[in-house]
């Protein structure tokens, strides 16, 4: 076979050397972006701190402006009339003085005079001069002539900067501030005030922010007017200064044949613009250099690690060859037809493995069953207790650290609601996995409690548990366990089960004892319900006698026989509570209890011959719910169900019966009113019933009494016979029923408040007004 793994290994070798390299690359370009980024950072902070001190003292200069415009003295001095007396000239010497103390306070002026437009002279800090003189003193070298400087000092100005030589080529005196003064009458202003500024100190300052080591640094009014340069100043005239429309910004341009980096930061208080031009082979020095050793570093990476993955490979294939050569004999599938070595060996692996597991799950499988065999035969009494018994514990794997034993039984009633109605499992598999979440949260409440072995039933799940307190202690910790078990599985699983719990013994003799009295506890679950945790303990002395007197069976069926459901409910209530509330009641008595009440309600059914076929149904429907009861509960629960039924079908059927009797009475009545001898008396004769019963039947049904009823409809018929004729009183009494006309007249008055002649003639105006 080809060495495959070789190559892979050392593909993987070379691949796993190129991630750090490839990493190591974008890191450098990232780098690379980050460290441009940094310094194109700190350049804009230089730029901002250049800015932000030209404006500083830029606006000291612009103060000294304001601060001579709004002197009171200076004022005084400019409105003068006359500058040629001596109180003038004495004056003139004074404002020479003060002057100079301007001059000074602030460092960034080398000199500044006032010009008297009227006199043509001028005012320094330290004398009085014509104006030949003055421009000889202070601009002859400036690269303005004298006529462009009269100009400049003639014209109204609100104060600006200007560099007298239009450039930034430094001259002698060149960069000025000008302003007329005072700058109230800006119009007619009597003089102009012109700061000479120290460019020196200025240029020494800006280069103390480091922004002209290695390049320049140009400064530019408002109008994009080149005023200052420091470094290597050239170059201007090539930059793109129309890109520069932001307030700040940054760009690469070709400079004198070369590529340089321009910042640009404008002022917002002055709108000058400060530009910052360095060539690219000094602005990227250092990121060029961390290049440069980068491709060094990863080409020694390259040499170095290529080497150290072709030795690392060749010695770690070895081990591989050697196994090759020995299990390349042993397998039983195609060596040739194998992907690689690698798979060569995972075959004679998984033929070794799947031989070893099998074995392994036949004697886990054999082991398992064997014990949990072992373990029923123990607890139904049916190994035999010698000297092998103590060996047969310890193949079995069962250990006892204590002589104390009790049995629990857990039967599990419901476990639907664990599993999703559209899952496909098969019964068998499904009790499987119940079995093994039970055992599995029994053995781990157990743990730190008792030992615990498990074993099946019939169905159940038994479990034997060797307490390892004291009886007393260990009684309360069984019931405990089994009650945190029940909670547990019903709330986390939602199971049902009923766990049945037998007494604690000693001596393994005593374990078969332990498995009957868990499983007659279980069996109680018929008398005390299920899902509820049974103790031995509670059902050893059941009562054995039975309440069930022929009086209150007499009672249930009359009851029943009336529809009284509430009535016989109570009855058959206080038949069962007199049984199950003093003791335990044993589950032979109670079996009998429980079918001598259905007996009962069976005969019932009977005696009321109830023969309609919903009845029928629920008979044969209730015999077989009664036998498939689990539980003494769900059997009361079916019997009040019944009851229920039977006494609603029999109050229906009185009620039609009620109602057909109630029209039976109002249809005689109608048909005999004419009859003066009808009465409750004769009513009752005719339907065979009480007179009284009869009187209070039809107060119930109609919600009047009977002779009322009688009464008002002879009144209705009185009425009728007043509107439409005009018989006489006494032959209208004797066609509706009434024995005489004082009798019609008494009853008429009684329910009408009239009497039948006032109602005649009350008719008769309400037909004819006049």
């Amino acid at each position: 076979m080809k060495q495959k793994v070789y190559r892979v290994w050392l593909l993987s070798y070379l691949i796993v050397l190129l991630i750090p390299i490839v990493i190591t690359m974008l890191v450098l370009m990232r780098s690379q972006s980050l460290l441009v980024g940094e310094v194109r950072r700190a350049n804009d902070g230089l730029l901002d701190q250049v800015s932000q001190f030209m404006d500083n003292s830029l606006g000291d200069i612009q103060k000294l402006g304001t601060q001579l415009s709004y002197e009171p003295a200076v004022t005084a001095y400019l409105h003068r009339e006359e500058f040629q007396s001596v109180g003038a000239k004495f004056h003139t010497k004074d404002m020479i003085k003060s002057f100079g103390t301007y001059t000074i306070t602030n460092g960034n002026i080398w000199d500044y005079y006032v010009y008297l437009l009227d006199t043509d002279y001028a005012l320094t800090t330290n004398t009085y001069m014509g104006a030949d003189d003055l421009y000889t003193v202070f601009h002859k070298n400036s690269g303005i002539s004298f006529e462009d400087w009269q100009q400049l000092v003639h014209a109204s100005n609100a104060g600006q900067f200007l560099t007298l030589n239009g450039s930034a080529e430094e001259a002698e005196n060149s960069l000025v501030y000008v302003q007329s003064l005072p700058l109230q009458e800006i119009r007619s202003a009597p003089a102009t005030l012109l700061v000479m500024l120290n460019q020196e100190r200025l240029k020494q300052s800006i280069d103390g922010f480091g922004l002209s080591s290695h390049g320049s640094v140009y400064v530019l009014n408002r109008d994009g007017v080149p005023i200052m340069a420091t470094g290597e100043a050239s170059g201007i005239p090539e930059l793109p200064l129309g890109g520069m429309t932001g307030s700040r910004g940054y760009m690469t341009a070709e400079v004198g044949g070369e590529e340089a980096t321009v910042s640009y930061v404008k002022s917002g208080k002055t709108g000058w613009t400060y530009i910052s031009l360095v060539p690219e082979s000094e602005y990227l020095a250092k990121v060029k250099m961390l290049r440069t050793l980068t491709y060094i570093a990863l080409a020694l990476c390259l040499f170095l690690g290529g080497l150290s993955a072709y030795l690392l490979n060749r010695r770690n294939y070895a081990p591989i060859r050697s196994m090759m050569d020995f299990v390349s004999s042993k397998v039983k599938a195609n060596v040739k037809g194998m992907q690689n070595e690698y798979a060569v060996l995972q075959s004679f692996m998984t033929e070794s493995a799947a031989f070893q597991d099998e074995a392994n799950r036949r004697m886990k499988e054999q082991d398992g069953m064997l014990r949990s065999r072992f373990l029923l035969r123990l607890m139904k009494g049916r190994v035999d207790t010698n000297a092998a018994l103590a060996q047969a514990f310890e193949s079995y794997g069962l250990r006892f650290e204590e002589d104390r034993f009790a049995v629990m039984l857990l039967q599990v009633e419901d476990y639907s609601a664990l599993f999703r109605s559209n899952q496909e499992l098969d019964a068998e598999k499904k009790l499987q996995f119940v079995s093994h979440i039970v055992t599995n949260v029994a053995m781990d409440m157990a743990a730190g409690r008792c030992g615990v072995y498990f074993a099946e039933s019939d169905g159940m799940i038994a479990c034997l548990l060797n307490m390892r307190n004291k009886e007393a202690e260990a009684k309360t910790e069984l019931m405990e366990l089994a009650a945190e078990l029940r909670s547990f599985l019903q709330d986390k699983f939602f199971m049902r089960l009923t766990i049945g719990l037998s007494d604690i013994h000693t001596m393994w003799s005593s374990i078969p004892r332990c498995y009957e009295e868990a499983e007659e506890a279980l069996e109680y679950k018929l008398v005390l319900g299920a899902s509820q945790v049974i103790a031995f303990e509670a059902i050893k002395k059941p009562k054995n006698e039975l309440y069930y007197p022929l009086d209150a069976e007499r009672q249930l069926i009359n009851l029943m026989a009336s529809g009284d459901y509430e009535g016989a409910s109570d009855v058959l209530q206080r038949i069962l509570m007199t049984n199950f509330s003093e003791g335990t009641l044993s589950i032979q008595v109670g079996k009998l209890l429980m079918f001598e009440v259905v007996g009962t309600m069976l005969k019932a059914v009977e005696q009321f011959q109830l023969t309609t076929n919903e009845i029928r149904v629920e008979k044969t429907a209730f015999i077989k719910k009664i036998t498939d009861c689990e539980t003494f509960a769900e059997m009361e629960a079916e019997i009040v169900a019944l009851l229920r039924e039977v006494c609603d079908y029999l109050q229906q059927k009185k009620k039609s019966h009620n109602a057909d009797l109630k029209n039976e009475v109002v249809d005689y009545v109608l048909d005999n009113l004419t009859d003066m001898n009808i009465s409750l008396t004769s009513i009752s004769l005719e339907f065979g019933i009480n007179p009284s019963y009869l009187s209070r039947f039809f107060k119930e049904q109609t919600g009047e009494n009977l002779v009322d009823f009688i009464n008002k409809r002879r009144i209705e018929k009185v009425k009728g016979h007043l509107e439409a004729s005009e018989e006489p009183i006494g032959a209208i009494a004797e066609q509706c029923g009434f024995a005489s006309s004082q009798s019609l007249i008494r009853v008429f008055k009684k329910y009408e408040g009239v009497t039948p002649g006032q109602f005649r003639q009350n008719t008769s105006v309400q037909a004819y007004p006049h």
